[in-house]
């Protein structure tokens, strides 16, 4: 008994209890951002369509991850893999709207000549 009382003052024998709550209320936001996404990808928003995407799609990710993942939670390895993953995909997303942005209009897939009427 005396064993389980220092290691509960010292932190190491803690067990943080994760109450329905908590889930409750990710899981609520987790609807709003996806209604969210719906209302928005029924809207033309011009440009702005694939950033308010992106940003809705990552911060439900985030959510995922924190609480149902139990990221917050996680020691540091877990944490070191999760930050080198999503540095890593940010890099190939950089990489993949770099190459689109450098490219002449007509090489791009939306500028595609029509098939319509013959070219000349």
């Amino acid at each position: 008994m005396a064993h389980e009382a220092t290691e509960t003052q010292s932190g190491k024998g803690e067990h943080q209890a994760h109450g329905p709550g908590r889930y409750f209320v990710v899981w609520i936001l987790l609807l709003v951002f996806t209604a969210t996404t719906v209302i928005t990808g029924r809207l033309d928003l011009g440009r702005a369509n694939l950033p308010i995407a992106l940003m809705i799609a990552t911060i439900k990710a985030t959510l995922v991850v924190l609480f149902f993942m139990h990221m917050k939670e996680a020691p540091g390895a877990n944490r070191i893999v999760f930050v080198v993953s999503v540095l890593f995909s940010i890099v190939l997303l950089l990489g993949v709207f770099g190459d689109l942005w450098t490219r002449n209009p007509m090489s791009l897939p939306s500028s595609a000549p029509s098939l319509e009427a013959p070219e000349r």
